[in-house]
């Protein structure tokens, strides 16, 4: 950085305020602050260490210093309580330092309440370091500089960085302020963040853990370590790694949103809800965590409350891709409007085609359209998301399932069969198990359909969807007294209407007179007036008897459910003057 006049500048470390902080051939002499901390492997009884007070009015300087470059929320926040304790807040010293413990603690440790509004000399170094760094720019320390905060500070600019151009050099300055402050935490955990970011997961979980041992309320180095933990595959221990976290710092909002997250990875709805539900008592206006609730709603069918959350959240806040999403997934899967949800999507998706969430939802959409022109755009997109394979590169899982799904419904059971040795050879989730079965049903492998329906009811025994497969599977076998024990138990347990709908519309396949599976029939569709399954059963079954009235009212509402299935078309041509 360049004054006016197209000079050089470096810091002016506090010399006219405090002379005694600089040498006699005027170098920084930082001297070590001993730091009441417990041993890194012993758990502390409280999370911040009693505060440190100066020797002599003649170390304050020293002192916040070494806090600022010590880095921890508990360092920074004693740096900042010091400034007005010495009544040296306002001076350039004072205003600077302020500026310095209040951005760490916002940009690193995401702390936004209880903090002074910084104002730092506009001259001063660190002020043109931040300044830079808020709008992207990485300022290296001069090749002479022995001033660690001049080699930490820059890297504000890169902590949402996330290409790798920048970071090699970075990590040399880092390493450099690791020798300059053996104390800082910061330079540990920033270099952390750079070799993370280069894929060097390792090493940058050697660096977290430093930092961690080195101060261990320093959190974001656990949050570090808890997503290498993901990226390896270990979502499980990266949730017990948080949640001990936070069971050490309660009422810490920040950690209580990674936890609540990690457990949204898992599916685990109700601890994800959990962890909400007590954040939001703490800060019940917090962006993220509404987005977060709405989420749980959504994922437990409350949709009307979803959309409740949504519109708070969006008044306050220009809709992102999370919440873009969530709302597409809303009307398309909660609401059945797929149009809506297109049309909710679709911006969000050319303005980011390579955004693969966002692309395997778009393309989720579309071929399940009745639309010709729809469909044939989402088989695009599919086939686009399936392209890696052409190279030799793996395709990600959940593009394998939808693969699968598009088959099923193409009724191409062998390339479905295909897909599913893959998903089923990475994860036997109960989903999964479920359209295993239906394609190992659709090939008629009733041997593997009833082998995957046993596996399903073995080890998901609350899971419904299996329930309803096994249930399926005992009638395909010829075993139609326990599958009607099962859907009797079933029918008097339950209240979701979709299950009862699909158990109703089962028992009906087993009534021996006409009557008694109309009656079942009528019954899922009252439960469910959308199951198509049924519909077709009924035009079917009046057709049989010749009873045209009745079999032209169901027609005409299966056909506005299934305008292009074969089946359905055939009946309409043989009714096509009634109609």
């Amino acid at each position: 950085m360049k004054d006016d006049n197209g000079l050089p500048l470096r810091p002016l470390l506090f010399c006219c305020l405090f002379p005694l902080f600089y040498s006699c051939a005027g170098s920084v002499q930082v001297r070590e602050i001993p730091i009441n901390r417990p041993r890194p492997e012993a758990k502390p009884e409280q999370p911040l260490r009693q505060p440190h007070q100066p020797e002599s009015p003649g170390s304050v300087a020293s002192v916040i210093y070494a806090l600022c470059g010590e880095g921890s929320p508990s360092a920074l926040f004693e740096a900042l309580n010091l400034l007005p304790e010495n009544n040296i807040e306002e001076s350039e010293f004072g205003r600077m330092m302020s500026a310095v413990a209040v951005t760490l603690l916002t940009k690193v440790y995401e702390i936004d309440a209880g903090l002074p509004r910084p104002d730092p000399p506009k001259n001063h170094i660190y002020s043109r370091i931040l300044a830079e760094a808020e709008r992207g720019i990485y300022r290296a320390p001069p090749p002479d500089s022995s001033d660690y905060l001049e080699h930490i500070l820059p890297f504000i600019a890169l902590l949402n960085d996330t290409g790798q151009s920048r970071f090699s050099g970075a990590l040399v300055d880092l390493e450099k302020a690791q020798r300059l402050n053996p104390a800082g935490t910061l330079a540990l955990y920033f270099a952390g963040l750079a070799l993370e970011r280069t894929g060097k997961a390792g090493e940058a979980l050697a660096r977290y853990e430093a930092a961690q041992a080195l101060a261990p309320d320093c959190y974001p180095a656990v949050f570090g370590v808890a997503r290498v933990l993901r990226e390896q595959g270990q979502e499980a221990e990266a949730a017990r790694v948080l949640d001990a976290l936070n069971s050490r710092y309660p009422s810490n909002v920040v950690i209580m949103r990674r936890l609540a997250a990690s457990y949204l990875r898992q599916n685990d709805w109700d601890k994800a809800r959990q962890i909400i539900d007590e954040a939001m008592e703490i800060k019940p206006e917090d962006p993220d965590l509404n987005l977060m609730l709405a989420r749980t709603m959504f994922e437990e069918g409350q949709y009307v409350q979803t959309q409740a959350v949504l519109d708070k959240y969006a008044a306050s806040n220009m809709g992102n891709r999370h919440y873009t999403l969530l709302r597409a997934r809303l009307w398309g899967e909660g609401f059945k409007n797929r149009e809506n949800a297109i049309n909710i999507l679709n911006p969000l998706y050319k303005a980011n085609p390579d955004d693969f969430p966002v692309a395997l939802y778009m393309t989720e959409l579309l071929i399940k359209s009745d639309n010709e022109d729809e469909l044939a755009r989402g088989r695009r997109l599919l086939k686009k998301l399936l392209r890696p394979a052409e190279n030799g590169e793996e395709v990600p899982l959940e593009a394998i399932i939808l693969a699968s799904e598009d088959a099923v419904s193409r009724a191409d059971w062998e390339e479905a069969a295909e897909y599913q040795e893959r998903i089923l050879s990475e994860q036997r989730t109960p989903a999964n198990l479920v359209n295993a079965f239906k394609v190992a049903q659709g090939a008629g492998n009733r041997r593997a359909a009833l082998s995957l329906a046993e596996e399903l009811i073995r080890d998901y025994p609350d899971y419904e969807e299996g329930r309803v497969s096994y249930a399926e599977a005992l009638i395909d076998s010829g075993r139609h007294a326990e599958a009607q024990r099962l859907i009797d138990a079933r029918l008097t347990a339950i209240s979701s209407t979709l299950f009862k709908s699909r158990y109703y519309y089962l028992r009906a396949l087993l009534r021996g007179s006409f009557d008694a599976a109309v009656s079942d029939f009528r019954s899922s569709l009252f439960e469910n007036p959308r199951n198509i399954d049924a519909l077709k059963a009924l035009v079917a079954l009046y057709h049989r008897r010749g009873d045209e009235r009745h079999v032209v009212y169901y027609l005409r509402q299966a056909l506005a459910l299934s305008p292009k299935d074969a089946e359905l078309l055939e009946y309409q041509k043989d009714y096509a003057g009634k109609m």
